[in-house]
Order: C-alpha cells, then structure tokens, then sequence
C-alpha cells in the first residue's frame, strides 16, 4: 500500500456530524463517499454496467469486488475551539429578520460548524497501481465540491496546503480532470454563458445520473468567507426554480458551487451536473438556472 498525507485548510464553514446529526466531527466515511460520487461524475461514462463493476473494484462491495482499495484515516481531533455556531442561510439575517427578531432568527438558524482556517490532516491509503489518478481524484473532490450539510451553497470548502495544489486557472483543473478520463474534457466557451471560459464534457451522454456537463471558474473575488456565503445565498433565494433543485419530491441541485483560493483570491467554482429528476417532479424553468448561474460568475 502506498500513502499520501494531505493537509488541507478549510475556507468556510463544514456543517459535518455524526451519526446524531448532532454531534460535529470529522468522519473518514463522508470524506470517502464524495471521492465515489465526483469519480462517478467525472468518468460519465457510457455502459453504466461497467461504471458500477469499475467503482466497486476502486472503492469496494458487497458484492464479489471485495474491500476497497482505498482507505482513509483522518489524524486531527476536533476542540470545543475548532467550532463555531454558524447559520445554515447567512443571507437570512440581513434580509430576514427585523431587529427585534434578530436573536430567535439566529438561533433558528445555527448549527454547530467546524471554523475555518482550521487544518485537517488526513492520510489515503490506496494500492500502488491507482496512486496516480487517485491522487487526481483526491485534489478534485477538494477543489470541485466541499463536504458536509450545504456544500453545494459553499460550505465545506477546502484548500489543499500540502502537498500544495495551487489552482491558477481551469488548465489546471483540466490535467487533473484527463488524468482520470483522459480526453473526456477540453476547454472551450460555455455553452450557458457566451464567451466565459469553461471545461466542458466533449462526449455527448444519455445517462441518467448527475455526471459533470460544465466547470466555469467566476471571475468574482470575495474578501471573505461571510461575503462569499452570503452572496451565494442571496442569489439561490433570487432564483427559486425546480431546476435548481428540491425539497418535495427530494432533488440536489445540479449546480453545485465550492469555494477555490485561486491567485490568493477566494472565487466561485461552479459544476453543472447532468440533471435526472424524479417522477412527478415541478416543471422547471431552466432560465432561472442560466440567471443564477451568470450572476454567480460574471461581476
């Protein structure tokens, strides 16, 4: 087995609990399960019958695959100061709640978070054949999505600070992303916003599951992390629409949006996933979901 240590900081709050839902900690199972669903998002792949028999033998089974061939093992320990009460919808209390209704408004809100800036260690195990494109797998889970309650809102986004991977641009994003699937992504102008820069998928799909259509880096610039999850929150609650997803029937949001500190500068990073929707869903408006998105990328 081989390993790689990762240390990695943390850019905005992490709503993750244990099996209370209560209780803040840091657990290896939801670290492990968001490396499986971007492995699956990336590879899009075509015969869906050889995607399942592909991850079961990378991340194991109860089926004849057997164990996993990756393990993870998280080595720091969570303090009483390591956490802080943050709102699930920060937007909430400055457009929300009148002055007199600002305490309960609060209290409604919070939950307990793992604070940002903190430092996580954590050590992959994984057999010497998959180290490299695992290793690619582990910096795009980081960088594309965050972990815990909300990470498609920006939460529980994560800077990787060891071994350092510094994203300057979507190139950088594009050699990891070919590095698990080479030649599934290219650059080119989005197909949602003229003239903005994206990594799209060039193969055309007609799978049912939530598989990577787009990443478009924003050209906004936030000053910190209150700011930036603000402003996401006020654009989701501007754009209310079924193609963004829902509570009832049950649906994700295919656009997922993380936090990325790319130059030093804290930006948007934004996925737009393949949508399948449950039966007797709303019928959307996917003009909200073109809305919503250019306002998260263009200043």
């Amino acid at each position: 087995m081989k390993e790689l240590n990762l240390r990695c900081k943390l850019i905005t709050p992490m709503f993750m609990a244990g099996s209370d839902k209560e209780t803040t900690e840091l657990r290896p199972t939801e670290f492990k399960g968001m490396m499986r669903w971007w492995w699956r998002a990336i590879k899009a792949e075509d015969n869906i019958q050889k995607l399942k028999k592909e991850e079961a033998e990378i991340f194991g089974s109860i089926e004849k695959e057997g164990k996993s061939k990756l393990y993870i093992r998280i080595l720091t320990e969570l303090n009483e100061s390591d956490k802080i009460d943050y709102q699930l919808l920060p937007h909430h209390k400055r457009n929300y709640c009148t002055i007199d209704e600002k305490i309960n408004c609060k209290k409604a809100f919070e939950r307990k978070a793992v604070k940002p800036e903190k430092e996580i260690q954590i050590v992959f195990f994984v057999t010497q054949e998959n180290l490299y494109w695992i290793e690619n797998l582990i910096y795009l889970a980081f960088i594309l999505g965050g972990f815990g309650k909300r990470s498609r809102r920006g939460f529980g986004s994560f800077e990787i600070i060891y071994p350092k991977k510094e994203i300057k641009s979507l190139n950088d994003i594009l050699i990891l992303l070919n590095g698990i699937n080479n030649g599934r992504y290219e650059i080119a102008n989005s197909k949602i916003i003229n003239n903005v820069q994206a990594i799209i998928n060039k193969k055309i799909h007609q799978l049912q599951y939530p598989w990577i259509q787009e990443i478009i880096l924003s050209n906004r610039e936030f000053r910190n992390y209150n700011e930036f999850l603000e402003f996401i929150g006020n654009v989701s609650h501007k754009y209310k629409d079924p193609s963004l997803g829902n509570a009832n029937p049950r649906m994700a949001s295919p656009v997922y949006v993380s936090g990325v500190i790319t130059k030093g500068k804290l930006k948007p990073i934004i996925t737009i996933l393949n949508p399948v929707f449950p039966k007797n869903y709303p019928e959307c408006n996917f003009n909200e979901q073109k809305n919503f998105i250019k306002e998260l990328v263009n200043e």
